[in-house]
């Protein structure tokens, strides 16, 4: 899969024209559209439009992130990555593309949390899934009646060594956990997908 990432340099959504498959098209209506997603045709042809191929400025979801949008990698949009309109939106500097796999998306499990590992007050995180493809971050939710309520960017934890995320690891510093004990829960977010409730 091929994510295009909206580089914000322009207003407005960039539009992609020369791709007709690939798309999400069959699976949601256009953004504020109510029209039925079936009236659009992946191949187009007179009076049945195939859908327009659009990439939003911003995250509907999250209004903090570049828009995106993920793309099968058919032979049309691998012809425009490299040749076509996706190709001249990267060389002018107005988007960018990250290549990924479905189960890059796919929700993060927390297998085990340990509290004063790997020193006093730290806590470390085991599981699978924890790293978010670009531009979506991971996160993590500390709450119970020791920590209080309290959420935490990947850019938090690694700012304070030892702080550290991986796919399968995370490492909070003992002085981003002030109160956290035994019978208190942590959630990790990756992709904008929540793991399972892990209880300290």
């Amino acid at each position: 899969m091929l994510r295009l990432i909206h580089e914000q340099t322009v207003i407005g959504a960039l539009l992609i024209d020369d791709i007709d498959d690939g798309l999400p098209n069959k699976q949601v209506k256009r953004l504020g559209s109510s029209a039925n997603p079936d009236v659009y045709h992946r191949d187009g042809y007179a009076n049945a439009p195939k859908q327009p191929c659009y990439i939003p400025r911003t995250n509907p979801l999250d209004a903090t992130l570049p828009g995106y949008i993920d793309l099968e990698e058919t032979e049309r949009v691998t012809l425009s990555a490299f040749k076509g309109k996706i190709k001249g939106f990267m060389t002018s500097g107005q988007l960018r593309v990250v290549s990924l796999v479905a189960s890059d998306l796919t929700a993060p499990v927390v297998t085990a949390t340990t509290l004063d590992a790997p020193a006093a007050g730290d806590v470390t995180i085991d599981g699978t899934g924890f790293l978010s493809v670009d531009p979506a971050t991971t996160s993590v939710r500390l709450f119970g009646a020791g920590v209080g309520d309290v959420t935490l960017t990947q850019a938090q934890i690694e700012a304070v060594a030892p702080g550290a995320v991986s796919d399968v690891e995370i490492i909070i510093d003992t002085t981003l956990t002030t109160g956290l004990a035994s019978g208190d829960s942590i959630v990790v977010t990756s992709d904008g997908k929540a793991s399972n409730t892990s209880v300290i």
